[in-house]
């Protein structure tokens, strides 16, 4: 079960995102925000989110400033810019800050459920336009640890100290569901089958 904040001024657009957030596999519980303000007192009470998606014209935000506000407060936590604005300088600039995907509102629905579906196994996702790899990306195949979000090097390091799925889950206080999607996507990215060859290999790259 995927825990995500969305956070949007448009309650109807928060209600689409929770909808298509439902979903995904293994389903989603959510919790919504209609400003910066409301999204940052949410995050002071609970950290433990997989997800958060986060328009830039939030009351309050100053565009990828409220970005920056989140990341500060969840810097393992994948944030997702969901917004109207199609810029590319403005979609370059948020790639730089360390976003896990940028969706364009317009996007139709099952785009949009594929793009997070794809995030949430340890992607990236940025529209097809922008320079970045292009469309859902994983970061290309290959033994290669910086393919690795901060987070799954987090769950790398875990199962390096034989811990299982549920302490795992235990001690990054996230779902044991999460924790799988985690490590299906160190697999992927660092191209074995198996949780010992992952770490076999991780302490070979340190």
């Amino acid at each position: 079960m995927v825990k995500a904040l969305i956070v949007d001024d448009h309650p109807l657009f928060r209600e689409a995102l929770a909808f298509i957030l439902s979903q995904v596999e293994g389903g989603s519980t959510s919790a919504q925000a209609e400003s910066l303000e409301q999204a940052t007192a949410a995050l002071r009470q609970d950290t433990s989110f997989d997800l958060v998606l986060l328009d830039l014209g939030l009351p309050g935000a100053n565009g990828l400033n409220g970005v920056l506000t989140v990341r500060n407060m969840i810097p393992t936590t994948p944030i997702v810019v969901v917004s109207a604005v199609e810029d590319r300088d403005v979609i370059h600039r948020a790639a730089q800050i360390g976003v896990s995907g940028y969706i364009v509102k317009t996007s139709g629905t099952e785009m949009i459920r594929t793009a997070l579906t794809s995030i949430l196994m340890g992607n990236a996702h940025f529209p097809t336009s922008l320079d970045q790899g292009g469309g859902t990306s994983a970061g290309g195949e290959g033994s290669d640890i910086s393919q690795l979000t901060p987070r799954q090097l987090t769950v790398l390091s875990l199962l390096g100290e034989a811990k299982s799925n549920k302490q795992i889950a235990y001690e990054l206080n996230i779902s044991q569901e999460t924790v799988k999607i985690h490590i299906s996507a160190i697999l992927r990215k660092l191209g074995v089958s198996s949780r010992a060859q992952a770490v076999k290999l991780a302490y070979k790259m340190r």
